[in-house]
């Protein structure tokens, strides 16, 4: 018998921090060899698109098929031996808590050791998750915030100062940002690079989420070539959708071997020698919508919700 959990119950059942938790745990895992994954797909319809991904872990037999179209979004858990339906979840929230924990995750291990200013260009939805997780794992004091529209970056500032207690601060230009951010973060929906590798600091990392499909990019070869390090949750993953790492790949800039999965970074604890100028590219993949929708499940059953059941699906 299926169970069902929709988005206000997601959020009653998981955090940012045990969010973290959950994903820097799946992150070892797939280190182990634990996890198996499918890449994911698209399929054009009429309209929309449909986008499908899916994970397996060994120890749990859960099999995991991530699906969204739209407004259409959902995490279907999967009895690894029965093929019986376990949960289906809204992963509305999920998805942009766990984008959002695989940041805060890469940034644990990558960051530059003292890291105090975060800066944050593209101050959308998926941007409260990034500075939460950040903050939350790294304890920057400033976040640094850029935005093409004053008014909703201001907004954007208003909520996440009375959620979160570290000091944001509108910034004037993209260069301010390059020019003072340990850790910049860059969640936008750009078609063309919007910094290069210019002004950082001497030690930063970077972190891009929104150049998840070829035509998609939010830094140039520039920036790529002056990087130290070049990590990414899942390296087959990339090779579909990074716009980004398949740009510099086909321009020689760097080859896919260059390219560092996260799990073996958080399996030896961080990078050896720890590079200064280091480039984090998150695709979002099944297996960390398989880490939280898990976790939920597992929640649930612990506080014995009343959910809601289907017989035949």
């Amino acid at each position: 018998m299926a169970q069902i959990i929709g988005k206000k119950e997601t959020r009653k059942l998981i955090d940012m921090p045990q969010a973290l938790k959950a994903i820097e745990n799946i992150f070892r895992d797939r280190a182990a060899e634990k996890v198996r994954g499918l890449p994911r797909r698209r399929l054009k319809g009429s309209n929309k698109q449909l986008n499908i991904m899916a994970a397996w872990h060994s120890k749990w037999d859960l099999l995991c098929l991530r699906a969204y179209a739209g407004a259409g979004n959902t995490i279907t858990l999967y009895n690894g031996r029965s093929g019986e339906i376990k949960l289906v979840l809204n992963a509305a929230y999920l998805s942009s808590l766990r984008t959002g924990a695989a940041s805060g995750v890469a940034a644990k291990y990558l960051a530059p050791r003292r890291s105090e200013v975060m800066g944050l260009i593209g101050p959308g939805w998926q941007a409260t998750f990034q500075v939460e997780a950040i903050v939350r794992a790294c304890g920057v004091k400033q976040v640094l915030v850029f935005g093409r529209n004053p008014k909703k970056t201001r907004q954007f500032i208003r909520q996440m100062g009375q959620a979160l207690s570290v000091e944001l601060t509108e910034s004037s230009s993209v260069g301010e940002i390059k020019e003072r951010s340990d850790i910049l973060v860059l969640a936008t929906d750009s078609t063309s690079p919007l910094i290069d590798g210019s002004n950082l600091k001497d030690e930063t990392l970077i972190i891009t989420m929104g150049a998840n499909q070829p035509v998609k990019h939010e830094v140039s070869m520039d920036l790529i070539r002056r990087m130290d390090l070049v990590v990414t949750d899942d390296i087959p993953t990339a090779q579909h959708d990074s716009g980004d790492l398949i740009a510099a790949c086909e321009s020689g800039t760097i080859g896919w071997d260059d390219v560092v999965p996260l799990e073996r970074i958080v399996s030896s604890g961080g990078p050896k020698n720890h590079p200064k100028r280091i480039l984090f590219q998150s695709n979002g993949i099944a297996d960390e919508d398989l880490a939280v929708g898990r976790y939920v499940l597992e929640r649930a059953r612990r506080k014995n919700l009343k959910l809601r059941r289907i017989s035949e699906i």
